[in-house]
């Protein structure tokens, strides 16, 4: 009787050692298995706060850390592309000058407070028109874009999104 006690004892203390590893927080949460990241997940962060003062932990988005997913393309004279809510750049590769693209921008409703968007293209757009989401507004889009000749780099902006005001203000 007195080994069985023991052995039981033993199981249990094992058990609550593993347990709030495993469960409280979660071990197996942490780590889901079979999906690839859809750009919109949350985390946690730790806030700072001295002298113990609440909240201790925060919710953050990869969008309000300038992480986000690239879009890239290869588009034509007259082409749109339309932004996806997660994307932190986009990219396009056009096989020379195009005379006419069209940027559209995430509706205010996907975005997140501090998002950055970047947009950059390799070769040179002769009229960019960039439409603002749906209940957004874009502030010093650029009616062009030029690429430097000397150096080949691509031509880029980027704007940052201000939930309050559900505009996004250019940064560079």
């Amino acid at each position: 009787m007195k080994r069985l006690r023991l052995a039981t004892v033993a199981v249990l203390a094992a058990a609550l050692v593993y347990i709030p590893l495993a469960y409280a927080g979660g071990i197996y949460e942490q780590y889901p298995g079979g999906t690839a990241p859809t750009g919109v997940e949350t985390f946690a962060a730790d806030t700072n706060l001295s002298g113990g003062r609440n909240p201790q932990t925060g919710k953050s988005t990869f969008q309000q850390m300038g992480v986000g997913a690239t879009q890239y393309s290869t588009p034509l004279t007259g082409a749109t592309t339309t932004v996806a809510a997660a994307t932190r750049q986009v990219l396009i590769e056009p096989a020379g000058t195009i005379a006419a693209h069209t940027l559209v921008l995430p509706a205010a409703s996907a975005l997140q407070d501090g998002q950055k968007l970047g947009f950059c293209t390799t070769q040179v757009v002769t009229t960019l028109t960039v439409t603002a989401g749906s209940g957004t507004t874009v502030m010093n889009a650029p009616t062009a874009m030029l690429v430097p000749v000397a150096t080949g780099a691509a031509s880029c902006v980027t704007w940052q999104y201000y939930a309050a005001t559900t505009k996004w203000y250019r940064i560079q």
